[in-house]
């Protein structure tokens, strides 16, 4: 049927089709999110905005083309510049230009982590939650949940504050204080 020609392109009933039966059981809704920009389009529209060379820029958009649907990076660094490289045609043994590529993706790495939302193209709920929380006043209240996200989230997830208290250091208080900032 035509419906079937088109992947990915849903049709709207019509009072035609309504009329015609019950197959409404095929239609699935619109979600809202989808009648604003994408993640990777708000990201894209800040990246116009800032002054970096082209091949900045051009390396900041293959990490943005490499975020999954929850702005996280769906790969290592490692992986996606070996599949760059690849696509570039440098050879496996140019140890030289492989690192270029590498830092060039770790600046491109930083750069897109300083859009927003925060947290941004962090590897994981830990890094993403490290991002935010590096957006906060220096405190040692900071400082624990930053240590806590790095290592710790399933002890917090948990609620165990006796390992919690054993494994950073800190006392109950900064512990508390550090759950709230997370």
């Amino acid at each position: 049927t035509e419906r079937d020609d088109f992947d990915g392109i849903r049709e709207l009933p019509s009072s035609s089709s309504a009329s015609s039966g019950s197959d409404n059981d095929d239609f699935e809704p619109v979600d809202g999110a989808d009648n604003g920009p994408s993640l990777q389009d708000h990201l894209r529209r800040q990246l116009l905005g800032m002054r970096l060379s082209a091949e900045d820029a051009a390396a900041v958009m293959v990490l943005i083309e490499s975020l999954d649907e929850d702005g996280y990076l769906a790969d290592p660094l490692e992986e996606i510049a070996e599949r760059l490289a690849a696509g570039m045609g440098i050879a496996e043994d140019d140890a030289e230009q492989r690192e270029e590529l590498m830092d060039q993706l770790r600046i491109a790495l930083k750069w897109l982590q300083s859009l927003e939302p925060t947290g941004v193209g962090a590897s994981g709920l830990g890094d993403c939650l490290c991002l935010q929380l590096k957006e906060l006043p220096k405190t040692p209240a900071r400082e624990v949940a930053m240590a806590v996200c790095r290592n710790h989230l399933e002890l917090l997830a948990r609620r165990d504050m006796k390992k919690l208290v054993a494994a950073t250091g800190a006392d109950e208080d900064t512990l508390r204080e550090a759950q709230a900032l997370i």
